[in-house]
């Protein structure tokens, strides 16, 4: 795609009557990253890692978001956050990201926040580190001869 250069005026009125205008040429390109999160993380654990999203204008705009996956899906990867939620002007706000990662590994994420109304938008990257758990607990059962013992285990499948 051929970037097509965007066309604007600069006037300035001088206090002696004169006055300047300059015709502004330029293009423009896709913002920069805004910031880099690095978080270290245990596996089978959940973790809110917070975002600190900013908002720009002097207005109170509605952001988008976006959690992509950098390179292959993983199955075992559970991320969630608010698809949409609003930012009054000129503050920031912390958006909290849900992860959760059955295994362990470096998993990195584009979290991309956008303005429907005007197409500006900021992302981040976040890379997550996850670490195998430690035990987590230990259960010891103790029965005499010929006598039952039962222990309550709670399990919650995170598949759906």
């Amino acid at each position: 795609m051929e970037d097509v250069p965007h066309t604007g005026n600069l006037f300035f009125p001088l206090p002696n009557g004169k006055a300047l205008l300059y015709t502004l040429i330029g293009v423009s390109t896709e913002p920069e990253c805004e910031d880099t999160i690095n978080e270290t993380v245990q596996a089978r654990k959940p973790t809110n890692i917070v975002i600190p999203v900013r908002n720009w204008a002097r207005t109170t705009q509605r952001f988008e978001s976006d959690n992509k996956v950098d390179g292959d899906e993983d199955p075992s990867l559970f991320i969630r956050g608010a698809n949409m939620f609003d930012i009054s002007g000129n503050m920031s706000k912390g958006y909290k990201l849900n992860f959760m990662a059955m295994r362990a590994g470096v998993y990195k994420l584009i979290c991309t926040f956008k303005v429907a109304a005007t197409g500006e938008y900021v992302f981040y990257k976040v890379n997550v580190t996850v670490e195998e758990t430690s035990e987590v607990e230990t259960i010891e059962l103790v029965s005499p001869i010929r006598e039952s013992v039962s222990h309550g285990i709670v399990m919650e499948n995170p598949t759906s």
